[in-house]
């Protein structure tokens, strides 16, 4: 099986953290977003190749692949951002050079299955939905019993809640590079791009079986109060982590406290995450605090702290990037 993770997006919701870092290498719950989906794919054992469509910082996800995983990895560039079925058809002659089935995980999506899925053998594909209370958001399935009958990208009447999140298995990987084949070549679009769900609604025009699997959590990582709660949920889920430095200090779990992170007579927690910090005379409490950031003598919540910031005397929320200085004496901002 190959597997293709599309991680060219600019990530615009969660800048300026996204100007020096791409979305998926964002910390959560002690490791990048993109992480916890590789750290999912070590568990099968019939993945032969992970195919990564990279794009804004592409080279910097290369790095973090290969320094932390042994999978066998191809890169390909997306120099122009037309969509998802464009991405994936990037992948085109990768795939069917030697055709095997194909599995496709969006890198921001991170997601829970309970249980051993067991593959149709009549069907063409597994789609993975969620129940929403907005899917206009969304590409929605329509489905009768598990089959789908239909799939729309983010349609203005939606006849169904069940969304598409970003997890999809096609076991007829010839017929799905057919399809986006033809949504290209006709140049259909939504919303000006080319979208994977026009390519399987004409994979079940051609009478593919596409089943959908309803998965037990979705997480949703595409802006700041999203991916502070997504933080707080696998924390809490996790349970803590703590092997920094920590000094005449109190640590409330759950937090996610790697060893390069030293702390000094601070009162951290819970819900905090934090990579390669230093925080001295601080109380801290759900956030996100990334590598080689200063943090002294300041009070804050539900904030994301930015690589190689410093945040000196300030007690408000923050949302700050990377390289950044925020210092007060008093009342004035230097």
């Amino acid at each position: 099986m190959k597997v293709i993770i599309p991680v060219a997006g600019v990530g615009t919701r969660l800048a300026p953290f996204t100007y020096t870092l791409p979305k998926v290498l964002l910390p959560v719950a002690g490791k990048p977003m993109l992480g916890h989906t590789l750290d999912k794919l070590k568990e099968l054992r019939d993945v032969s190749e992970v195919i990564f469509i990279i794009g804004h910082l592409g080279e910097l996800i290369r790095e973090y692949v290969r320094d932390n995983y042994n999978f066998k990895a191809s890169y390909i560039e997306q120099t122009e951002r037309l969509g998802l079925g464009h991405a994936i058809h990037l992948a085109r002659e990768i795939c069917l050079l030697n055709p095997e089935p194909v599995l496709i995980v969006l890198g921001d999506t991170l997601f829970e299955i309970k249980g051993r899925i067991e593959m149709d053998p009549q069907a063409d594909g597994l789609i993975a939905v969620k129940s929403v209370d907005d899917p206009k958001r969304f590409g929605i399935a329509e489905v009768e019993g598990d089959l789908i009958t239909r799939l729309v990208e983010k349609p203005e009447q939606p006849k169904s809640n069940l969304a598409i999140i970003g997890v999809y298995y096609f076991k007829n990987t010839v017929l799905l590079f057919e399809c986006l084949d033809e949504i290209i070549r006709k140049n259909i679009r939504t919303k000006n791009e080319f979208q994977i769900t026009d390519a399987m609604q004409l994979m079940l025009d051609k009478h593919a079986r596409l089943k959908a699997i309803e998965i037990e959590a979705w997480y949703d990582c595409g802006k700041t109060e999203t991916l502070l709660s997504t933080n707080r949920e696998l924390l809490r889920q996790s349970g803590s982590v703590n092997h920094g430095k920590v000094v005449n200090s109190v640590i409330i779990p759950p937090v996610n406290i790697d060893e390069q992170t030293e702390i000094e007579n601070s009162v951290i927690g819970p819900y905090v995450s934090v990579t390669g910090a230093k925080i001295k005379n601080s109380v801290i409490r759900d956030s996100i605090i990334n590598r080689d950031s200063t943090i002294e003598n300041t009070i804050f919540s539900g904030s994301l702290v930015g690589q190689g910031a410093s945040i000196i005397e300030n007690f408000k929320q923050f949302n700050i990037g990377d390289s950044s200085q925020y210092i007060t004496t008093g009342s004035e901002i230097k």
